[in-house]
């Protein structure tokens, strides 16, 4: 197009006056948005992370607790053969080569959408996902070194539902997920709806996935 205006003449085309009318969208200040849960999250010490939304078959199927995934029809690699169930296949992965590279303190978080198989084909739905190992805070004089546990993921958790502004709407229960450890995982709910899981790494699973320890794992429903 600009080079038929150029050859027809720009002094040749007459100006005119452009215009569009917007309208502005609405924001509820009881709706927190993804970037106000992120930066909650790097102020307690995570990076995000973006990995693909194609996973590892097998991977994902393990953390699904077994459910196949949406397979794609012509996937670029067999390790991208899927669409992800959870966004902690990706996690784990970037894990474990962290891990190999000698990082011993990892705290990693997404948000995106993971693809949940159903009657209709697939229902996507927007989680924020995380993985942490290692010590609590980074190697210093000032506090001994000690191992991040449940409730201080946990702890990080609470504070992203403190953003919500009504903590009396969530619960935690004591529940099993395939993927976590039958003893230190817990589901959380709102007004008794299921909105997420935080636990640690089954260890069946941790071996499999190349990792040297079990990592604290979580994913809620924005």
């Amino acid at each position: 197009i600009e080079e038929i205006a150029r050859v027809h003449g720009y002094d040749r085309i007459a100006p005119r006056q452009g215009g569009q009318t917007t309208r502005l969208g609405e924001s509820p200040a009881a709706q927190v948005g993804a970037g106000a849960l992120r930066s909650v999250l790097v102020q307690r010490g995570y990076q995000e992370a973006m990995t693909y939304s194609f996973v590892d078959r097998e991977r994902d199927r393990l953390l699904a607790g077994g459910r196949e995934g949406v397979p794609l029809v012509n996937p670029l690699s067999t390790d991208l053969a899927v669409m992800r169930q959870s966004l902690w296949p990706g996690l784990v992965h970037a894990l474990g080569n962290n891990l190999a590279r000698q990082q011993r303190r990892v705290r990693l978080f997404e948000a995106g959408v993971r693809f949940i198989p159903d009657s209709t084909g697939m229902t996507e739905e927007s989680v924020i996902a995380g993985v942490a190992c290692g010590t609590v805070l980074p190697e210093q004089w000032g506090e001994p070194g000690r191992a991040t546990d449940f409730h201080d993921v946990k702890a990080d958790i609470e504070a992203l539902l403190a953003l919500v502004g009504v903590p009396g709407e969530f619960d935690w229960v004591a529940d099993v997920h395939p993927a976590l450890h039958p003893g230190r995982s817990a589901r959380l709910r709102r007004r008794g709806e299921h909105v997420g899981w935080l636990g640690s790494l089954h260890p069946r699973l941790v071996k499999p996935f190349g990792l040297d320890e079990a990592a604290l794992l979580f994913e809620l429903r924005l």
